[in-house]
């Protein structure tokens, strides 16, 4: 409608993008930095707007950090506790000691880090016996004050303290699933918060809220964004949206994409 653009324009449909995220975008960043592929700016059409379509843009996301760890006793009967080494004690008093330590006040436009228990497992359904193992996960996300390599570094530091004068193991598997970044507000963003508030009728917010998404990849690529429709039934059984907000959704990418090649961002 418009004529050649002034560049090119890229649709990337990928799948993998929730749990680890081995696969899928991570392997196509990889792939395009290989290749030499130059892109300039990136937008992803994750389920942004928080209550009313059009309300939030987010810029920025918190990385994510998953981890394991398994502490390994001597099982044993409960009324002769000197024959076995119960792992729970060891396990509850580390979880407590990292659950309770303050990782930040916040970052620059962004939240304070935050460290969830996401599960505690024994598998003893007997009363009277002290279980070999137990296991927990949790999950760390983080700001820009922290890198997940130096948070890795935290919680082996902190399972070798909670090993020391215990007879079993303490074992840490931990995963970084995504660092953290920031778009600095400029031409791209002002192109996209026009785009939403001529269509949605509403000034969108900047924010780094939230969870996270394939842009923790393409960060490595270029500055990018994430704009879409409300989030409220998302992960539900029931996930839906309004057709009205796909159309209006529709409109939004219209709008951006003309006014980015009638003035590219630099």
């Amino acid at each position: 409608e418009k004529g050649e653009p002034r560049g090119s324009l890229s649709l990337l449909i990928t799948g993998a993008e929730e749990g680890v995220a081995t696969h899928g975008t991570k392997m196509v960043v990889d792939a395009l930095i290989e290749e030499g592929e130059t892109v300039s700016h990136c937008v992803v059409g994750e389920p942004t707007s928080s209550v009313h379509f059009g309300d939030m843009i987010k810029i920025g996301r918190r990385g994510t950090l998953n981890a394991v760890i398994v502490v390994e006793g001597r099982q044993g009967h409960v009324a002769y506790p000197q024959r076995a080494a119960n792992p729970l004690p060891v396990l509850v008093k580390l979880l407590d000691r990292l659950a309770s330590h303050t990782l930040d006040e916040g970052y620059e436009a962004f939240q304070p880090s935050n460290l969830e228990v996401t599960n505690v497992d024994v598998g003893n359904p007997a009363t009277n016996v002290i279980p070999a193992k137990a296991m927990a996960g949790l999950n760390i996300r983080f700001n820009p004050g922290h890198a997940g390599q130096d948070l890795k570094a935290w919680l082996a530091a902190e399972c070798a303290r909670a090993n020391e004068g215990f007879s079993g193991t303490v074992t840490l598997k931990a995963t970084v699933g995504g660092e953290p970044f920031l778009t600095q507000k400029g031409g791209f963003t002002d192109i996209a918060a026009r785009a939403v508030a001529a269509v949605a009728g509403r000034e969108p917010e900047l924010s780094t809220t939230g969870g996270t998404s394939d842009a923790r990849f393409i960060r490595r690529l270029c500055p990018v964004l994430e704009f879409g429709l409300v989030g409220q039934t998302m992960h539900a059984v029931d996930e839906r949206a309004p057709v009205k907000e796909i159309e209006d959704l529709t409109a939004v990418y219209e709008r951006l994409i003309e006014s980015y090649f009638e003035a590219p961002p630099v």
